[in-house]
């Protein structure tokens, strides 16, 4: 059984006939403050079904239930962008139409920032113009993210002190990127000359060449050994040997590294693949940043495993009409508020 109250009506000098204030209730909500705390740290565990089934409330209404909570002074969150050293940036869709949203992850502290912006385009813009401060902004020294020149330019403009790091994984995947031009050229030349032996092998190694070698199962292992005989000239397999050694030494410490680097730019761009020559003078123009993402240790698994979480909060948040419910509900499953349930009354 719940307790119903009527907030009263006063009529102020000012503003005329207002709904009083009361210490118990947000402002413009239908359930007190207790109550919507509780309904928020449900939201941060359980599914919609349970949300907004338990308690009999909409889906809709849980939306605004997170909006309010997320937004109280009171949440636990410290000041925006304060005391920031190191972020990763990167987008994420959250409706159909190239609609996303731009997400900002605190390294040190591990949470997502609340710069979290709604954009319409596919070139996204990332947070950093949103730190006002410029004191704050001289203090980043490390962004991290894929490869994209829009966040290049953004780190330029917004945070001159700060150092571009790419993460290794967008940085394999040029190479990998370019394995996959040169096995659906290959595979296309083959069915144009009418080698169907040809084609048939090189529809049977095409996807194994993209994995690493530990993840191959079955009759994938036997796939390297397969591409000497499927092109006589090797460019499928030497353009593999060449991804496998970039991925090996990101490994390496930075000293190795640099000398390893130069001889692998140097071997890739006299491969006489068009593929992998484009990607080597990639790499050898990004290679100041390649060297920082080897040295600086830090890698962008924190935000790729922020990203999987904001997509799962995504999919529970179906059915929300404003996209700042989502970022409130966003924020109190991967912010790091201070969510307390209120202590029972005895």
């Amino acid at each position: 059984m719940g307790l119903v109250a009527m907030i009263p009506r006063v009529d102020c000098p000012m503003r005329g006939v207002v709904v009083a204030s009361v210490p118990w209730a947000e402002p413009g909500s239908r359930f007190t403050r207790d109550l919507e705390v509780e309904r928020a740290c449900l939201m941060t565990v359980a599914s919609q079904e349970t949300v907004s089934g338990l308690p009999h409330i909409a889906w809709r209404t849980a939306g605004d239930i997170a909006r309010r909570v997320a937004g109280r002074p009171g949440a636990g969150m410290p000041l925006p962008f304060d005391g920031l050293t190191s972020i990763g940036v990167d987008k994420t869709s959250y409706r159909k139409g190239h609609t996303y949203i731009t997400v900002a992850v605190d390294h040190e502290r591990n949470r997502v920032y609340p710069g979290i912006r709604r954009v319409r385009q596919r070139r996204v813009r990332p947070v950093l113009p949103t730190i006002d401060a410029p004191e704050r902004r001289a203090s980043i020294w490390i962004v991290t993210g894929d490869g994209a020149r829009r966040i290049d330019s953004c780190v330029h403009e917004w945070c001159p002190n700060a150092e571009r790091v790419p993460d290794g994984f967008h940085i394999v995947s040029w190479m990998a990127d370019a394995l996959g031009k040169i096995s659906r050229r290959l595979w296309n030349q083959a069915r144009g000359n009418g080698d169907d032996e040809a084609a048939r092998r090189m529809r049977g190694v095409r996807y194994a060449v993209l994995k690493n070698p530990g993840r191959l199962a079955g009759r994938q292992d036997e796939s390297p050994t397969a591409l000497r005989n499927t092109d006589p000239r090797g460019r499928l397999y030497r353009a593999r040997q060449l991804k496998e050694l970039l991925r090996g030494l990101l490994g390496h410490p930075i000293g190795q590294a640099e000398d390893k680097l130069e001889h692998w730019v140097f071997r890739a761009s006299r491969s006489r693949i068009p593929e992998i020559v484009e990607s080597a003078r990639k790499i050898r123009r990004r290679r100041p940043d390649i060297l920082r993402t080897i040295g600086s240790g830090y890698p962008n698994a924190r935000l790729e495993a922020f990203n999987d979480r904001i997509k799962v909060t995504i999919r529970m948040a179906y059915g929300f009409q404003r996209v700042t419910n989502l970022i409130s509900l966003i924020m109190l499953r991967c912010g790091g508020l201070d969510i307390r349930l209120p202590e029972p009354v005895s």
